[in-house]
């Protein structure tokens, strides 16, 4: 669908269809949730307990008394509830219906970002992937991790366990609900390969990042009916091209050969790994006709004819590798990013194939409220998805099956507009509210510093790969200096053909 034919405003019919299915979406997860501990014991619900305590199913004014007297919240509201779960022993009782009802399917652990230690989110379920993808037939290098941090015993009385609940990164641990892989099997089937995929399972179990792309690409390299990839950030896919130059003699030996090369940190998955690769001197000979990635534009359609397109994540801070690797992939593979979500819920799929930063928001796991940015933080001052103005910026706020309250995403979006089709929002991730350099008369936010970094790339440093900020206060006036990596020498632009 065209990004031309997204409606600017609501039509009636429209805005009457979107009210209705948000009210009852809201209605399910707020009249289940409010059973929880959570809603029973937060001080930031006392108010809302109270007014709703003698309610019986009386949807209108569950509605009505959550719009007016839950408050934003923020992590630290829920960081004490979650602890519950690690303390020893944990007990059966101080932690079912916590803050969704029953037992979590696992325990995400985010990403530590800004420097701050990973947050921690119960998963209960009915969580899904936050992905769009189309079903590949032929071969994919799909790059998962699902080494996970810890199993937490679950107790009743002293001596039962009555559940085991792992501990683990999220995209990990939705995969592993999705396909019913419990950790008590993941030695038998870490030499299996998952029927469509190149990799077998005991290289999601490898946590040294460069020996883990290295092992996908030794798989994938050796299998050239690929026609699938599938790596979850654009920096992530660019880091195994990079890999793949700096180490291809031996990638392709081993392809000749057989054999798993000395990667570090792999001697647990090595036996795992080593039935799994067969000797194959003709595709080895094929891959050294070809050469490294850097050598020809769209290499990837000549080490795998049959590749048609990619998923990886390249909008926001990972946009700075997109134009690198489309170089790499060549006009003819499509590159996707494969929806909006985040660790602590899904946010919208892929509105348009091809379209790295445009997504219609969804209803599987949140319902989501607006928060203009010009606006007070307040919640008397959030917007509904029928409310909200396409051209204006929103933090998205979320209440979700999973037991958050108009919980602050800190996610920054534009409203591009409304799909045609159900008027549910469509929108672009902008960046994050909190991530700025401030400085004593004016801040700098996490979008000025892309586009300033984006705008110097071809005519004065060359095509930036990555680069990360700081405050340089070496000097008066202090500014915002940057450390850059490149995909060229200083100064030389990435040429495309």
């Amino acid at each position: 669908m065209a990004f031309s034919l997204l409606l600017k405003s609501l039509t009636p019919e429209l805005l009457t269809q979107l009210k209705e299915r948000s009210n009852k979406f809201l209605f399910e997860i707020i009249s289940a949730n409010s059973k929880c501990k959570f809603c029973q014991t937060a001080d930031e619900l006392s108010i809302f307990r109270h007014a709703v305590e003698l309610l019986h199913e009386d949807e209108q004014e569950f509605l009505r008394n959550f719009r007016e007297l839950v408050p934003l919240t923020v992590y630290d509201a829920y960081q004490p509830f979650v602890a519950r779960f690690f303390d020893t022993p944990c007990q059966e009782s101080e932690v079912i219906d916590l803050l969704a009802p029953g037992f979590p399917a696992f325990i995400g652990t985010s990403s530590a970002t800004s420097g701050n230690a990973p947050k921690l989110f119960p998963k209960y379920k009915g969580t899904t992937l936050p992905v769009t993808i189309t079903q590949s037939r032929g071969q994919t290098v799909y790059a998962y991790f699902l080494k996970y941090r810890e199993v937490l015993d679950i107790f009743c009385g002293d001596q039962d366990i009555v559940r085991k609940i792992m501990v683990t990164p999220a995209s990990g641990g939705l995969l592993r609900m999705q396909m019913g892989w419990n950790p008590e099997q993941d030695e038998d089937r870490m030499a299996s390969i998952v029927s469509g995929e190149t990799t077998p399972l005991a290289v999601a179990m490898v946590t040294y990042h460069p020996s883990f792309l290295l092992l996908h690409a030794l798989f994938g390299l050796a299998n050239r009916d690929v026609d699938t990839l599938r790596v979850l950030f654009c920096t992530g896919l660019l880091d195994m091209f990079m890999y793949i130059e700096r180490h291809w003699f031996s990638l392709v030996d081993a392809i000749d050969r057989g054999t798993i090369p000395d990667f570090e940190h792999i001697e647990h998955v090595r036996d795992h790994l080593e039935c799994r690769l067969h000797a194959n001197p003709v595709r080895a000979a094929e891959l050294r006709a070809i050469g490294v990635p850097s050598k020809t534009a769209g290499w990837a359609r000549y080490v795998w004819p049959n590749l048609k397109i990619v998923y990886s994540t390249g909008s926001g801070p990972f946009s700075s590798a997109v134009p690198k690797v489309k170089h790499i992939l060549g006009p003819d593979v499509i590159l996707q990013t494969p929806g909006y979500g985040t660790s602590e819920c899904i946010i919208g799929a892929t509105y348009q194939p091809g379209d790295l930063n445009r997504f219609k928001v969804s209803m599987s796991e949140a319902f989501i409220e607006y928060l203009d940015v010009d606006a007070e933080e307040v919640s008397d001052n959030l917007c509904a998805a029928w409310e909200i103005e396409a051209g204006r910026l929103y933090e998205l706020v979320l209440t979700t099956c999973n037991g958050l309250w108009r919980y602050r995403l800190g996610d920054i979006v534009e409203i591009l507009g409304f799909a045609p089709d159900d008027g549910s929002p469509v929108v672009r991730y902008v960046e994050r509210r909190n991530m700025v350099l401030k400085f004593d008369f004016t801040s700098v936010t996490e979008a000025q510093l892309v586009q300033s970094i984006s705008s110097a790339t071809h005519d004065t440093l060359g095509q930036v790969v990555e680069f990360t900020c700081f405050k340089d206060a070496r000097d008066i006036p202090v500014t915002a200096g940057l450390f850059v990596e490149l995909a060229n020498e200083p100064g030389k632009p990435l040429i495309f053909p």
